[in-house]
């Protein structure tokens, strides 16, 4: 992890501020599977055409995640079929910056990804009048019949291109718990690259990078795999090549 700490201060810094023009709420992105060593050396190419996000002097930062499903989870079941106008609905807390977020996301027939979300207190994930109303309007799904299945706490290196309106993300150190079955889990030589544009947009030199390291868009449900490793009595027949992907990049 201190490698990768290292490249980032080779980066030039964006503000949260100055990302306000690349939000891309509605989007189109690719996600890829790494091995630690590749990110580092994914940075070291990309100093000079990406920014890299800082807030108050760090530029890598924690995130923890709490997902819902139903509870005969339905929605992890979509995933698993292959079901796409899917959803995902959860509570994102930005550690360092004390915000979090009650997030819907939804992913149409067209590959196209919108995610919708409100601000909440720093840490206060609760039903109330308010998210329940959120949640009711921008999916298809009763507060009355969800419940929090699973915990994520990953970190998060943020990288911007304003030229290509590109958002890169790269995430590590993932861990995963759930307190309804009481197991927990962790990928610590594994990371998720995720590229953000808008449709039509084909820029990216990152893409250009990946290509010639011969990786391949892989796609990757934090939700979905850390299902997969937290409950053995799942059916995840979908995602056992993923799970034999993960195992051997890491």
């Amino acid at each position: 992890m201190l490698n990768i700490q290292q490249k980032l201060k080779s980066f030039k810094p964006i503000s949260l501020t100055q990302m306000d023009g690349v939000a891309l709420m509605e989007r189109v992105d690719e996600k890829y599977t790494v091995s630690i060593n590749d990110i580092t050396d994914i940075l070291e190419k990309t100093i000079g055409q990406y920014y890299c996000l800082e807030i108050d002097g760090k530029r890598s930062f924690s995130y923890q995640t709490e997902y819902f499903d139903t509870p005969n989870n339905i929605l992890f079941r979509n995933h698993q079929n292959g079901k796409l106008n899917r959803y995902k609905i959860r509570f994102r807390d930005y550690i360092e910056s004390k915000k979090t977020f009650l997030e819907v996301k939804f992913k149409s027939n067209k590959g196209v990804t919108k995610k919708t979300r409100i601000s909440i207190p720093f840490k206060e994930k609760k039903i109330n009048k308010i998210s329940k109303k959120f949640i009711e309007e921008q999916s298809p799904y009763l507060t009355k019949n969800l419940e929090i299945k699973l915990e994520n706490n990953f970190e998060r290196v943020t990288l911007v291109n304003l030229i290509s309106k590109e958002r890169v993300t790269i995430d590590y150190n993932l861990k995963f718990k759930s307190d309804l079955l009481g197991t927990k889990s962790e990928i610590s030589k594994l990371g998720i690259i995720e590229i953000k544009r808008e449709k039509g947009n084909k820029k990216s030199q990152l893409l250009s990078i990946l290509k010639d390291k011969r990786i391949r868009p892989t796609s990757f449900s934090k939700y979905a795999i850390g299902s997969c490793l937290l409950n053995s009595n799942l059916k995840y027949n979908r995602f056992k090549s993923k799970l034999l992907l993960i195992n051997k990049t890491a």
